[in-house]
């Protein structure tokens, strides 16, 4: 079963990715003026090296039979196609997240992670984000001072799925982009399993610096919070994305 995860120091890390997230279990270390694509704008074109791979949804996700066969039906039904890699995006698109705590903007880096970025853009177009939750609230470094959370798992949309938080994508994975950007306070990164290629839709914001999250294989970060630190810092386990939109 792949669980998107992070894993803190002697923690472990899983993504869909846990210590910071799990998708599939994805996991995060178990992680703005509004812009639009113009003839003006520098735009970041993904990288042929590199790219999206199709999810594995035959793969088991739960070790009870009914179970399992119930959480692959669901992750079938709402599996996209990856993202085109024809299109254009800005360089430091905006992302506006609407929580239950409040309003949390983003800044996106398409020239660090320009894979994360589109896959995320794309996602926020689908409305894929609307009405998920923040099922991990984890502090990685286990002195209170490296909490995450993380979210964007479509299992959490539905009561009767929401149990198995953690395996759940958008049917494609998205490959380790390696950059600059380091795990400091308020940024977002992707969760992902113990592949290094597998994260997805799966994501997770930093509360505090996590460094360990950036050695060895590590995981990808692609953003920053630019406006709402206040609700950033106070998600919580179970508090709801009501909607993302790219900022205009």
């Amino acid at each position: 079963m792949k669980r998107f995860s992070l894993l803190p120091l002697c923690c472990a890390l899983v993504a869909g990715c846990s210590a910071p997230a799990t998708q599939n279990s994805a996991a995060a270390p178990v992680a703005s003026a509004p812009t639009t694509p113009t003839a003006e704008t520098e735009a970041t074109t993904a990288p042929a090296t590199k790219t999206y791979r199709v999810s594995n949804l035959d793969q088991p996700v739960a070790q009870d039979p009914a179970e399992d066969a119930k959480i692959r039906a669901v992750l079938k039904k709402i599996a996209l196609a990856p993202p085109p890699l024809d299109t254009k995006i800005p360089d430091k698109p905006r992302i506006l997240m609407n929580t239950s705590r409040g309003p949390i903007t983003l800044e996106l880096d398409a020239k660090a992670a320009p894979l994360h970025v589109r896959s995320f853009l794309y996602l926020t177009g689908k409305k894929f984000y609307d009405g998920v939750k923040f099922h991990r609230y984890a502090d990685l470094l286990g002195n209170g001072s490296g909490y995450i959370i993380q979210g964007g798992d479509p299992l959490t949309k539905n009561a009767a799925t929401e149990g198995n938080a953690g395996v759940g994508g958008p049917g494609y994975e998205v490959p380790r982009e390696y950059n600059d950007l380091k795990h400091r306070k308020l940024v977002i990164a992707a969760a992902r399993s113990q592949d290094p290629d597998s994260a997805g839709s799966q994501f997770y914001i930093t509360q505090g610096e996590v460094p360990f999250l950036d050695e060895g294989d590590g995981y990808t970060v692609f953003g920053k919070v630019v406006k709402g630190q206040s609700a950033a810092l106070a998600l919580r386990q179970n508090d709801v994305i009501k909607s993302v939109t790219i900022q205009k």
